[in-house]
């Protein structure tokens, strides 16, 4: 029997860290939110992290005694070990952080460390849109593009545990330069990032949108604007649902997965976004590569990455998930 129902998990993004009590069926007691601080030195992220935890225990109302453990997804690369974020391509400074021996030895509970792609992709799977399959491949597109494979009810996470980047599949060979320092990927095109540098190149070259003079363009405003019937806007959305459609058309060939689930901010684009997706993969993929693979959005929202992360906490434990 359980001494403890509750699992902290935490989603480490590029623009946020959100964290939330999780139980041991995947529900969520309590979130919380705050903006990431990621022009900090290493030491100030990781206070921040713990503080994040920390706060969120406590507005849970709950004790620190009754938590199971604390699970952490990550942007970018995990070591092998599983125990130190090597490094994140949109977090520049966050280098041979040992984030899982620091929450470990402040809280004094079992703690994992995860990419947080593969955590969102195993929380889609546990009590999410693939909870049903055995095989899926999960996109996170927000800041970055991450990636995820689940693959006979297991993460595949590669020979040194940095398998699924695909946002750092090269579908251009020579486009613009990604953050990673290589050129093309598919990041570059497919993030909210790379969607708002190409509508910012239209703008200066003379494209017309109710946008202009807006200050600062986020892709939510780029979204809400192109449900508003904007030009501009929908021509960026259409075409990076086609760029994702080369990407889900590449991951179709190679693994042939029952299941591809698209999450983070850019799924609030709906059909606009989904629609040049699901057509370029029509045209594109063998037939049998695509006719039993369905294309979903989350289940699980902005909750992916902490209930994730919480899941493959109790998998380690051998608990559930």
């Amino acid at each position: 029997m359980l001494l403890s129902n509750w699992i902290v998990g935490i989603d480490l993004g590029g623009t946020n860290l959100k964290a939330g009590i999780v139980d041991t069926d995947g529900g969520v007691l309590h979130r919380l939110s705050t903006k990431t601080d990621s022009d900090s030195d290493t030491q100030t992220i990781s206070n921040q992290i713990l503080e994040l935890i920390a706060e969120t225990i406590r507005g849970a109302q709950i004790k620190e005694s009754d938590i199971l453990g604390i699970g952490l997804g990550s942007p970018g690369l995990v070591d092998k070990a599983g125990e130190t974020i090597l490094f994140s391509p949109n977090l520049p400074r966050w280098r041979n952080i040992p984030i899982k021996h620091i929450v470990s030895e402040r809280f004094s509970k079992p703690c994992v460390l995860e990419n947080d792609a593969n955590a969102a992709a195993w929380g889609e799977k546990w009590v999410g849109a693939g909870k049903k399959v055995k095989s899926l491949v999960m996109l996170t597109l927000g800041t970055g593009v991450g990636g995820g494979i689940v693959i006979d009810n297991k993460l595949w996470r590669g020979a040194n545990n940095v398998a699924a980047e695909i946002g750092h599949m090269v579908i251009q060979i020579d486009g613009p330069l990604c953050n990673c320092g290589n050129r093309g990927c598919v990041e570059v095109f497919a993030s909210a990032t790379g969607m708002v540098r190409r509508f910012k190149e239209l703008l200066d070259n003379g494209a017309l949108s109710s946008l202009k003079g807006s200050g600062e363009i986020t892709a939510r405003m780029i979204n809400d604007a192109a449900i508003q019937g904007d030009k501009v806007s929908l021509d960026v959305i259409e075409e990076t649902g086609r760029y994702l459609g080369i990407t889900l058309t590449n991951i179709m060939h190679v693994l042939n997965p029952e299941m591809i689930v698209l999450a983070g901010g850019m799924a609030g684009a709906g059909e606009l976004l989904m629609g040049p997706i699901r057509r370029v993969t029509t045209q594109r993929a063998f037939e049998a590569s695509y006719q039993d693979t369905k294309i979903v959005f989350s289940e699980l929202g902005n909750d992916a990455g902490i209930i994730g992360a919480a899941g493959c906490l109790l998998k380690e434990l051998e608990i559930s998930a």
